[in-house]
């Protein structure tokens, strides 16, 4: 393995971690945001 697949890999990886990260971010406002709903219906 060369430095440079390496480094490649890196970012792909890298990459997909962001973009799960902005979805788990996402997937929690909207939970904080129903909670919130319930919170000012009852």
């Amino acid at each position: 393995m060369t430095g440079k697949s390496t480094l490649k890999q890196l970012q792909e990886e890298n990459e997909l971690l962001r973009i799960r990260l902005a979805y788990l971010e996402k997937l929690e406002a909207l939970a904080q945001k129903k909670s919130q709903t319930k919170k000012n219906l009852s």
